[in-house]
């Protein structure tokens, strides 16, 4: 019997509430193989209980469209309406989720990626400090310090759930732990919500941590636009795919 395959709807129940989410499945997929799995967290706006507004995104528009670029299976975690990735319960979902997908696709634990735009970059910062189980990092306009829009009931969530926004500098404190992990940062020169310094102030922390990352900096580049460029590049997505978690003893 074949499995199914494409965007498939899952859900998982998590201390008595439902999340639904996305799974999509390569038309080759085999269950006698093991596969790399990417997580991707949206951006602000596709919160909701649908489970589906995070696929009308850059990334998950390009999955459709070359589909050959990515031999694996990718899960899509929906944020709760009002809620951001750097919350604490939002993290155990994706987690969750992550852990039900491996577990249901035969998924290999030594390719898990790790990718978000936005708040999903912001968000992908914040599960890679707690979860040492990444292959790499491939983060689109994200942010390390709080936001001018974070209500000083965010910005308290964001303080306790996520140690190093304590520090006199969360940017070295976030690249400490990073090591280890390889990096790929993207941003607009331009970009409007998001400042395009956080990321150059975070790559700089990066690499005298020792960290290995990349810069991608889009001149002139927008919000939106460089989540665009980044994810319909063959080259970023082929730069993730190398990537490798050396295997426990």
């Amino acid at each position: 019997m074949l499995a199914d395959t494409g965007f498939l709807d899952r859900s998982i129940t998590l201390k008595g509430r439902t999340y639904a989410y996305q799974v999509y499945v390569p038309a080759n997929y085999s269950p006698s193989n093991m596969w790399p799995v990417i997580v991707y967290l949206h951006g602000n706006l596709h919160q909701g209980e649908d489970g589906m507004r995070q696929t009308n995104a850059a990334f998950a528009d390009t999955v459709r469209e070359h589909r050959s670029w990515f031999p694996a299976i990718v899960v899509l975690p929906q944020a709760s309406t009002g809620n951001w990735w750097f919350a604490p319960d939002m993290q155990e979902m994706v987690v969750a989720e992550l852990d039900q997908t491996v577990s249901e696709f035969h998924g290999d634990p030594s390719r898990i990626y790790l990718t978000g735009f936005s708040m999903g970059g912001t968000g992908s910062y914040c599960l890679a400090y707690h979860h040492n189980r990444f292959a790499a990092l491939l983060v689109v306009a994200g942010r390390v310090e709080a936001g001018a829009n974070y209500t000083a009931q965010q910005q308290d969530i964001d303080r306790k759930a996520n140690a190093f926004m304590n520090t006199p500098d969360p940017f070295a404190s976030l690249a400490a732990s990073l090591k280890g992990v390889p990096i790929w940062i993207l941003h607009g020169s331009a970009d409007e919500v998001i400042s395009v310094e956080q990321s150059r102030r975070l790559v700089g922390a990066l690499k005298n941590a020792g960290v290995d990352v990349k810069y991608t900096e889009y001149d002139g580049v927008k919000h939106v636009e460089a989540a665009q460029k980044a994810y319909s590049d063959a080259a970023v997505i082929e730069w993730m795919f190398r990537q490798r978690k050396p295997r426990s003893p």
